[in-house]
């Protein structure tokens, strides 16, 4: 019997290229980037700067516009080809045909010749949200995927209970797998006092945040710092009226300070300077309904305070996020947190919240991951 070995296809995103990295630390490893013309040329995207592992090969393929959509037919044999080469790149290395992981249903006709109990299907996300016009099709290849796949990953529990219910004949095979973190992410040195009274927010500065709940928080406690680290992500994924114009009013706010976007390897950093950290986020958004925000491991690695709205997957947590449900709510709780500061205790609540949060590297999903598959064969 040889060894594991793994191959990524999309591996854009910040938490597929985590496992990667983790899983990369025992087994040959391929991450793979695929990106359209439009979107590489302007943005340019490149990898971690990480060292990463000897086991981890990466690569990007860069396609024209529509190679995964509407010219998806055009490209289907080339793509299908590439991926059973890399394929056998991983054979050799490890002696077995890799495992397969697909984080989007737009992958289901390139890894049609790849065996079924080589598949894992790794679901992050509703994917209909991003493309409403192309439900019909989206959940025709998400469908093929599950049925096929000896493994379903599910970011979201929430996503884990519609895919449940939704394949019922396949249920047995869905897991939830929500985001780890990357272990730099572990603030080590708990010891170092934060910047006293700031609550602080890392992401996007889109419409999934409750700006109007921002505002009233921000007005309603002069004394507190506010900091906002993140673009202004100006997609409109839900119609929730003037935001932008709300957002803008946010951050000219005196107590706020807004620092833009920075290096991916800065932003626990910015995390661990952080009194509190916060999710203010919209709470029917279908978005943040379906999600697992990466927020949630990040800040819990912190080892401070965290506080969110109630987003279905933070409520998993309630040892470690203070759930608010009005501005007032958030208000009063972010005063708490500060009169704990000086409590003695609070310092080892820390602790043990930085204890929770080193069962939830990716190193530990990894081997999650990795015992689930051996108990399949």
């Amino acid at each position: 019997m040889g060894k594991l070995s793994f191959l990524f296809l999309a591996a854009n995103s910040p938490w597929t290229y985590g496992l990667a990295e983790a899983l990369a630390q025992n087994y040959p490893t391929h991450a793979v980037q695929f990106y359209d013309w439009r979107t590489y040329y302007p943005h340019k995207p490149t990898w971690s700067k990480r060292i990463p592992p000897p086991l981890l090969n990466r690569s990007i393929h860069v396609l024209p516009s529509g190679y995964a959509g509407r010219l998806e037919k055009l490209f289907r044999f080339y793509l299908q080809q590439l991926i059973q080469n890399w394929c056998r790149q991983l054979n050799q290395k490890s002696g077995e045909h890799p495992w397969l992981i697909v984080p989007h249903p737009d992958f289901a006709p390139w890894v049609r010749k790849i065996p079924n109990e080589r598949l894992i299907y790794y679901n992050f996300d509703d994917y209909v949200l991003y493309r409403p016009d192309r439900k019909t099709k989206i959940l025709e290849q998400e469908k093929e995927l599950i049925e096929r796949a000896s493994i379903t990953l599910c970011a979201s529990n929430s996503q884990l209970l519609t895919l449940k219910k939704r394949h019922e004949q396949s249920s047995s095979k869905i897991h939830h797998y929500p985001h780890g973190f990357v272990k730099t992410y572990l603030n080590c040195q708990p010891e170092i006092p934060p910047e006293p009274m700031t609550v602080g927010y890392v992401g996007n500065l889109g419409d999934r945040l409750d700006w109007q709940l921002i505002y009233q928080v921000i007005k309603a406690c002069p004394e507190i710092t506010f900091i906002f680290v993140g673009g202004l992500d100006e997609q409109i994924m839900l119609d929730q009226g003037n935001w932008q114009a709300i957002r803008q009013a946010v951050l000219a706010l005196p107590n706020v300070r807004h620092i833009g976007q920075v290096p991916s390897d800065k932003v626990a950093e910015y995390y661990w300077s952080f009194a509190v950290n916060w999710i203010p986020y919209v709470v029917d958004h279908p978005f943040n309904q379906a999600s697992c925000p990466t927020k949630i491991m990040d800040g819990i690695a912190s080892g401070h305070p965290v506080l969110s709205t109630d987003i279905p997957e933070c409520r998993l947590y309630p040892e470690w996020i203070s759930i608010f449900n009005s501005a007032e709510d958030a208000s009063d709780r972010i005063r708490k947190q500060f009169t704990l500061v000086e409590k003695l205790d609070i310092y080892e609540k820390s602790l043990k919240q930085l204890e929770f949060a080193r069962q939830h590297t990716w190193q530990i999903r990894a081997q999650t991951l990795e015992n689930w598959l051996l108990q399949l064969y």
